[in-house]
């Protein structure tokens, strides 16, 4: 996929396309309806996406948690591609990008891009102070012969579905429940780095996770996941695992930390690249009064979660 990064007007497109303009924090099953909305109307144009990063919330009013991302770029491009969207218009959006006014960023900006059609969720809102709605780039775009779609919400037990809730969710730990408003379970993708290595001396050996400063962090606990070992070494693909995401109260930890126990798995992890994908949240993350009760509790975690994954003891 292509991916320009944009912090003014945009280059001047060279193919027609059919843009989708949002947040697309999450790829959740709303954006998914707009991705489709696009596809639809596609007719050998360009699938192209604008997405706007960092969040609102916090370039304008610093608002905890919101300089995370659910799907950092890397993450997004990946997962955008999967859906079929050949470029990505990766906006950095600041205060300054914020101040400009509506018809200019339609005359100006989407003016460039050869576009023919324009898709957007309900309540998109975009111009200086976000005062301009899905009705005025209606009006905009026909001034330019370009339809808009607007799609409606899209909701799940009688809620919209929305990447703040998904936040609150994986906040909570309850990952199985934000899968259902992702349309997939929630996954982060680090880089195996050294730690204390407790895990191997009590039985039970743990990949370190780094690299996560980008990503929304669930909330401590033990989870199952699956990972998936990237590269072309012989032991790369999908494995199952128990994950300890919080602060290891029983060790003294100070930071949060990702570190997971493949199953079934023995080799060398430094240095390599993991995706993991959050299934199911197993407990709560607790203090234990020494290293053999922890070990005691990982083994039983452990054995919970093959019960759960359907695997042998």
């Amino acid at each position: 996929m292509e991916c320009i990064e944009v912090t003014g007007r945009p280059p001047e497109s060279e193919r027609e396309q059919v843009l989708a303009i949002g947040k697309f924090d999450g790829i959740h099953i709303g954006h998914q309806a707009i991705l489709r909305e696009a596809l639809r109307h596609r007719n050998g144009a360009l699938l192209s996406v604008m997405s706007i990063w960092p969040h609102p919330a916090w370039v304008f009013a610093r608002k905890p948690g919101y300089d995370r991302s659910l799907t950092p770029l890397p993450e997004k491009v990946r997962i955008l591609a999967g859906f079929g969207v050949q470029r990505l218009y990766d906006v950095r959006f600041s205060q300054e990008y914020a101040r400009t006014p509506a018809e200019a960023f339609v005359r100006e900006h989407l003016g460039r891009l050869r576009l023919n059609r324009v898709v957007v969720g309900f309540d998109f809102h975009f111009g200086q102070g976000g005062r301009a709605d899905a009705s005025e780039l209606t009006r905009l775009c026909a001034e330019m012969g370009v339809p808009v779609s607007v799609v409606e919400p899209v909701e799940a037990g009688g809620v919209k579905v929305s990447s703040s809730r998904i936040r609150e969710l994986l906040g909570s730990g309850l990952v199985e429940a934000a899968e259902g408003l992702l349309g997939r379970p929630y996954t982060v993708t680090g880089t195996v780095v050294h730690g204390d290595a407790v895990g191997r001396t009590i039985g039970f050996p743990t990949a370190n996770l780094g690299g996560l400063d980008e990503y929304v962090l669930p909330a401590p606990g033990v989870y199952a996941v699956t990972v998936e070992i990237l590269g072309t070494q012989p032991d790369a693909g999908n494995w199952f695992g128990v994950l300890n995401a919080g602060f290891r109260p029983t060790v003294d930890g100070r930071q949060y930390r990702m570190e997971v126990h493949l199953l079934d798995y023995s080799g060398d992890l430094y240095g390599r690249t993991l995706r993991v994908s959050f299934l199911r949240r197993v407990r709560d993350e607790m203090r234990f009064p020494g290293l053999e009760a922890l070990r005691d509790q990982i083994a039983r975690d452990v054995a919970f979660a093959r019960r759960m994954l359907g695997l042998s003891e």
